[in-house]
């Protein structure tokens, strides 16, 4: 009986060899080389610049920048790559990442590196006295960066948000007198760096209430401080009893005008 061979049936088919040395031709499609990050055209800042894309998977890639050395990465099987985190100087750059697995797939953008914006402090003022042991440390920075704060053996840490602005609260002070406060970037602690100076005498107002409202002092209100018993109240409370609500003595106060009333009490004699 005859065999019938059925369309399809690969049974009957001759077996291909290939001869030693040959060369097989793939069709599989080489994906060509992309750059996602930075934009083209765009400028960023002086800090780290991480250069991303897609490409073929598996494929070595080079970076040449002039400037720098050139540096490589592997692309993921996901397609994604990403080099190694590289720093330009300022001024006009062409970034090219070039497929070494197929030569002549590459990709260029062109972008201009400006300087870091230099972190400002907008409270407390440099060579402010203030009156409290906690305090909070406002100002303005580049935008989702890290922004760190250096007081005495303690660094917190801020990042700023899409406007720029950032905001350390409860600030401890660690001592008496002037106080080094040290604000720089996480990421270029050497770029845009600020330091300022502010003293802080020992008062801690907030740790005080009035003596007759019993409300808790804050700094910066119109408070007074007895010549007699050297007891700090609001001046409202002073003119409404009409003497120092704690001594009774009909006498003088200080306001923050003087030196004497942001002196510790400790230095003081009865």
């Amino acid at each position: 009986m005859a065999r019938v061979t059925r369309r399809g049936d690969k049974s009957n088919r001759p077996e291909v060899r290939h001869a030693p040395g040959s060369i097989r031709v793939s069709r599989k499609p080489v994906r060509s080389v992309r750059i996602t990050s930075p934009v083209d055209g765009s400028a960023v800042e002086r800090f780290a610049t991480a250069v991303r894309g897609a490409a073929n998977p598996g494929d070595t890639l080079k970076l040449k920048c002039s400037g720098i050395e050139s540096v490589k990465c592997r692309v993921k099987s996901d397609g994604s790559w990403a080099m190694p985190d590289i720093d330009l100087a300022p001024g006009a750059h062409e970034i090219t990442v070039e497929n070494l697995d197929h030569p002549g797939t590459a990709a260029m953008v062109r972008i201009f590196v400006s300087e870091i914006p230099a972190i400002s402090v907008i409270s407390p003022m440099a060579g402010e006295t203030v009156e409290a042991k906690h305090i909070e440390v406002t100002g303005k920075a580049s935008p989702g960066r890290l922004v760190c704060l250096r007081l005495g053996r303690k660094t917190l840490t801020e990042r700023a948000g899409e406007s720029g602005s950032f905001r350390f609260t409860d600030v401890e002070l660690p001592a008496w007198g002037d106080q080094k406060l040290m604000l720089y970037y996480a990421e270029a602690p050497s770029q845009g760096n600020v330091d300022i100076s502010v003293r802080w005498p020992g008062l801690d107002l907030p740790a005080l209430v009035d003596p007759v409202t019993r409300s808790p002092l804050k700094p910066g209100a119109d408070i007074v401080r007895c010549s007699n018993c050297y007891t700090y109240c609001y001046r409202s409370t002073w003119v409404r009893v009409g003497k120092c609500p704690r001594c009774d003595v009909s006498g003088d106060y200080w306001t923050r005008t003087a030196p004497i009333f942001h002196t510790p009490r400790a230095n003081l004699r009865m």
